[in-house]
């Protein structure tokens, strides 16, 4: 539940910190529907976390929000992946994600950026159940809208400095103001570096170590008569370590798993690699954004352009301090991503019983992906990035992959609503997209003198030539959404919705399904069992959704609560298969999910405020093509339930200054990793807490003492079975704690 869930007036900002725990909340408006709304009107399941809310609970990254809303759970590890999990459906490794992610009216093309330190942060929106009438692709789940500080029209920022354990320092500013009358500018900042909480014991490598430093600039023009022009660029530069996973490995008794425990999602065991990893991302991004207010309508035309390029290198698996043996290998990808994005749109004024918008969107996406999997004869990663290395290398390649993608997406959408009376409102929804995805495999066809095979994977398991390795496929959807909307009174609304969602189809590394079928016949397996394909279709699901909306007592008491239903076809999961160094993705052909949700904001005259969530998903693999055993499930990712309870008091030490301690409990039901519910790969249930004390005075400082995972809890946030007999896992980070001062002007 965002707390508090509604934002302060200047003017209340601007009292002694004494009267401000009195204060009335103000309303909440809420821009995902792509229209300014009142919280209570918008027929969709959703928490706000305003400018307020997130300097008060120290929100610094997207888990710091998105893990105490209901029915959400953020994951994400130190080599870019990232995965939001909204009601049980989720996105998989180097697939598409079911949640847009929308920065200041800009949607991602990829989830990989998003995992980015959040600072100079207006206003975030979690809206949950399908958006793909309104954001198109990758929607189906929800859509999380971050709005950044705008320009000002006075001058006025704040800088925010912090020390932590695990040597973690972080520095955040932003300032903003006029240039003129009709010109005003905003800057911020972000740097952050940390050892982490890991070594390997091994090596002695802090293998979580991360330094980001972060920039983004931005202007708005409006000439006072309706038109404006926003610009906006930014920048990300992190370095760190690489892929810094665990094995447990049955019976090997490597790391401290004991040799008679098989593999257990429970159990958590010391990093032991002893290969140091390395991890360098930059992304940068532009954005154009104009307006006009014709009268009739504002048109609004946003032109945006994304450049990410990532690189990684680790140990291979299975992650153990192997460096010399047969068998042993370090690994490298690399990632260049491109996008160009462009949205026109015509919206009604939102003052008349009978709203629209039309709108058309274009986007052209290009990937170029390598893989390198690599002889591990000195336990160093080689400087050499991208390129393939003979025998009589250091680092002989044993496997190669460069897929380079591209996609080009269109999308003609549009809305209506319509004020039926005073307390009904319908609407309806549409949008069409049209998404055209290749892929050519660029490795060269050389002999790989170690395999006595093409390094090209295509070419020496489908028999192509190099120049037919490629290809391509259009894949077309209609995602239509209607609600109804009653408002009982203008504080209490109840809603119901349909929406359907979609997820396009692509393509694993061609030549994938013979490269397994193989390695299963190799290992004496049947290659029948094999069920990954070259190509995978969309994604879709159905969703239905009633939920009842309240604001009561002047707003200080919210109480939400839906319940929702999803049918998905063609659900998309990863699968990898370290033998032959393929990372895939592979269709379950229906997936059942039905749940509820729930959130309550109190807010009290005399300062204390109480929050809570909670949230269920009952999720069912009802049928499996590829292996019908696997019907009856959990589907894979989905946690049983979520749970959240906040306190905080404003306790006036004096006229000018504000004692506020708050505590944080959040409980994760358990979930399996794979549609196979492997033995050992069921997380238990998860219980953290985190605490929060501030000292406000006069003037805009403050200090704060903070601390998360305060039990020091021992954990995975991810578990990837192999072969049934070893997983390999990501850690959860444990007990941080630290001090942070803020100076507001």
């Amino acid at each position: 539940m965002a707390v508090p869930a509604y934002a302060q007036t200047a003017d209340n900002e601007q009292t002694s910190t004494s009267e401000t725990s009195t204060a009335l909340p103000d309303e909440i408006i809420v821009t995902g529907n792509k229209r300014d709304q009142s919280l209570v009107d918008v027929p969709i399941s959703v928490q706000v976390f305003t400018e307020e809310a997130i300097s008060d609970r120290g929100i610094t990254g997207p888990a710091d929000f998105l893990n105490t809303t209901p029915n959400v759970v953020f994951i994400a590890d130190n080599a870019g992946e990232v995965f939001v999990n909204i009601r049980g459906q989720t996105g998989a490794r180097n697939g598409d994600p079911n949640v847009a992610i929308v920065i200041d009216g800009v949607t991602l093309s990829s989830l990989k950026p998003f995992n980015q330190d959040l600072f100079a942060i207006e206003q975030i929106e979690v809206l949950k159940g399908p958006q793909s009438a309104l954001y198109g692709r990758n929607a189906a789940a929800g859509a999380i809208i971050i709005n950044t500080k705008k320009p000002t029209d006075v001058f006025e920022g704040d800088i925010v400095a912090s020390y932590a354990n695990h040597d973690t320092k972080r520095l955040s500013a932003n300032v903003s103001g006029p240039m003129s009358d009709m010109l005003g500018f905003a800057l911020a900042g972000s740097y952050r570096d940390t050892d982490g909480p890991f070594k390997s014991i091994t090596t002695g490598e802090n293998v979580l170590r991360n330094r980001v430093m972060s920039g983004r600039g931005r202007l708005l023009f409006d000439n006072g008569e309706g038109f404006t022009i926003d610009a906006k660029m930014g920048i990300n530069d992190t370095k760190g370590g690489g892929i810094a996973y665990n094995a447990h490995i049955a019976g090997a008794g490597i790391g401290g798993l004991p040799v008679d425990r098989g593999i257990d999602a429970n159990y958590v065991i010391d990093f032991v690699s002893d290969v140091r990893g390395i991890f360098e991302e930059t992304f940068w991004d532009a954005t154009l954004k104009t307006e006009y207010d014709m009268g009739f309508a504002t048109l609004t035309a946003i032109g945006a352009y994304n450049n990410l390029d990532q690189y990684y290198g680790s140990d291979g698996v299975p992650y153990v301090p192997d460096t010399g043996t047969p068998g042993a290998t370090v690994q490298q990808y690399t990632i260049k991503d491109k996008s160009y994005s462009g949205e026109m749109r015509l919206t009604s004024p939102g003052s008349q019983a009978f709203r629209w918008q039309v709108g058309f969107y274009y986007l052209k996406y290009e990937r170029d992906q390598t893989s390198h999997l690599m002889v591990d004869t000195l336990g160093v990663v080689p400087e050499t990035v991208g390129s393939i290395l003979p025998p009589t290398s250091d680092f002989p390649t044993v496997a190669f992959g460069n897929p380079f993608y591209e996609t080009t997406s269109y999308a003609p959408f549009g809305n209506i609503e319509f004020d039926v009376t005073d307390k009904l409102t319908l609407a309806l929804a549409g949008r069409y997209d049209t998404e055209k995805r290749s892929v050519r495999e660029l490795t060269r066809a050389d002999i790989n003198p170690l395999t006595g095979a093409s390094y090209n994977l295509c070419v020496a398991l489908t028999g192509r030539s190099l120049e037919d390795c490629y290809n391509s496929r259009t894949f077309k959807a209609f995602q239509p959404k209607a609600s109804v909307t009653y408002k009982f009174t203008p504080e209490v609304s109840a809603y119901a919705s349909y929406g359907k969602g979609f997820k396009s189809g692509g393509f694993n590394p061609i030549g994938s399904r013979e490269a397994l079928r193989q390695s299963a016949i190799d290992a004496g397996a049947d290659p029948d069992s094999v069920f990954v394909e070259d190509q995978y279709d969309k994604e879709v699901s159905k969703s239905w959704e009633v939920g009842l909306k309240t604001q009561l007592f002047n707003r200080m008491l919210s109480f939400n609560v839906a319940a929702f239903k999803t049918d998905v076809t063609g659900a998309q999961q990863f699968d990898f298969s370290p033998s032959v160094g393929l990372q895939t993705i592979v269709e379950i052909d229906k997936v059942k999910l039905k749940g509820l949700d729930a959130d309550f904001n109190l807010n009290t005259p005399g300062g204390l405020n109480v929050y809570g969530s909670a949230g269920y998903v009952h999720g069912r693999i009802a049928q499996f093509d590829g292996n019908p055993d696997f019907v009856g499930n959990v589907s894979p990712k989905t946690y049983e339930y979520t749970f959240s309870l906040g306190v905080a008091q404003d306790i006036a030490l004096s006229d000018t200054l504000m004692l506020v301690p708050r505590v944080e409990f959040t409980r994760f039901g358990p979930f399996w990793q794979n549609a196979n519910n492997t033995p050992g790969t069921r997380r238990d249930p998860l219980s953290l807490i985190k605490a929060r004390l501030s000292l406000r005075g006069e003037g805009g400082w403050e200090v704060s003492a903070f601390g998360d995972n305060l039990t020091n809890e021992k954990y995975y946030q991810e578990i990837v079975p192999l072969l049934g007999f070893f997983s390999v896992n990501y850690r959860g980070p444990t007990r941080s704690y630290g001090v942070e001062v803020r100076k507001s002007f």
